[in-house]
């Protein structure tokens, strides 16, 4: 299904910003890291906040199709949203900014909170205190060492309520892509 829909993303949906799905991340090692952070983690149910083109929307859920995936994203991504949403039960998409996830109540509960929305500092630390909300397990962070984006790194390590279990690199994407999986201290 990961080929089937990258060609088509790349024959006819664009760029992201423009509605599109330019999935340049999707490599075996991105693949990869997701798989572990699956069997790391066993969730059940994951919000996201950031869905962009939905690449990790789609990621997650190829490799375990029974999950609750819920997105949200300021920018709603039709044609993303529509194929996942079609191909997958469990997967909701909700067009609202992760400022307003107090008012969200899709879910008590999220196994596992995918934090790729607002790289700004003040978005990141708004993303960790509103997943904290949905009392996770763990928290995976994007860009987590992105030389655009050096603070996150920061901000985690100085956070007692988490602590970091795996971080992945994939120097070859979009000039230093990671993600950092985070176990929620109880």
């Amino acid at each position: 299904m990961i080929d089937e829909y990258i060609y088509n993303a790349k024959n006819n949906l664009g760029l992201p910003h423009t509605g599109g799905t330019d999935w340049r991340c999707i490599t075996n090692d991105v693949i990869s890291a997701f798989n572990e952070v699956i069997l790391i983690a066993n969730p059940y149910s994951i919000m996201e906040i950031g869905f962009n083109a939905g690449a990790s929307a789609l990621l997650f859920l190829m490799l375990n199709p029974n999950l609750e995936y819920h997105s949200i994203d300021i920018v709603e991504n039709g044609k993303s949203v529509a194929y996942i949403g079609t191909n997958f039960k469990g997967f909701r998409f909700y067009n609202k900014s992760s400022f307003d996830l107090p008012d969200i109540r899709m879910h008590s509960i999220y196994d596992l909170v995918f934090i790729d929305g607002d790289h700004s500092e003040e978005g990141v630390k708004n993303d960790i205190e509103k997943s904290l909300l949905f009392n996770p397990k763990y928290i995976l962070l994007d860009d987590f060492k992105h030389p655009s984006h050096s603070y996150i790194e920061k901000i985690i390590l100085e956070d007692e309520r988490v602590e970091v279990v795996k971080v992945w690199e994939f120097n070859e994407i979009w000039l230093g892509y990671s993600m950092a999986l985070c176990k929620v201290k109880k």
